[in-house]
């Protein structure tokens, strides 16, 4: 448990490290660049966040297909739910921006290898926003230090992972 627990620790780590990563890294371009790069680099960052949601998304749906089950007591499953969890949020904050949906919307389909297609993804989208707004994203994050909250916080999503997943049968 305690081996399963400093990797769980550690790929939460580097997710973290890479979320922020990439935000610093589009500020450092829109604060250099003209307007127009300003513009790119502010519809980059909603592709981007969908894009890694899709990954988080697929890998989510792949397990689901072979356990037949959302387990959320399976350590690859709290960290892809975090993962997707952390690359949502901007649905939250950004509910009537059609610009952010449309750029995020494509990233999605695109990280998630076409499992999420133009037919079904604004359904997929307002789900995920539904995860977002029902999950205690403070205790998701807070699971880098006890691997039992990181348990319990995918306990508390498990019903709204459970009906996302099950859009795609």
């Amino acid at each position: 448990m305690k081996k399963a627990f400093i990797l769980f620790a550690g790929a939460l780590l580097l997710a973290s490290c890479a979320t922020m990563g990439g935000s610093s890294a589009s500020s450092s371009t829109t604060t250099a660049g003209t307007s127009q790069q300003q513009a790119s680099a502010v519809q980059a960052e909603p592709a981007q966040q969908g894009q890694a949601a899709g990954m988080a998304l697929k890998n989510l749906y792949a397990q689901y297909k072979a356990d037949g089950k959302y387990d959320y007591k399976n350590m690859n499953n709290v960290i892809n739910t975090l993962q997707l969890v952390n690359n949502c949020q901007g649905l939250k904050t950004n509910v009537k921006d059609s610009s952010f949906w449309k750029n995020f919307a494509s990233g999605l389909i695109l990280g998630s290898d076409m499992l999420v297609s133009t037919s079904n993804v604004e359904q997929v989208t307002n789900s995920l926003k539904n995860v977002v707004e029902n999950v205690d994203t403070t205790k998701m994050q807070q699971a880098a230090s006890t691997g039992a909250s990181a348990i319990n916080s995918a306990a508390s999503a498990a019903s709204s992972i459970s009906s996302l997943l099950s859009l795609f049968k």
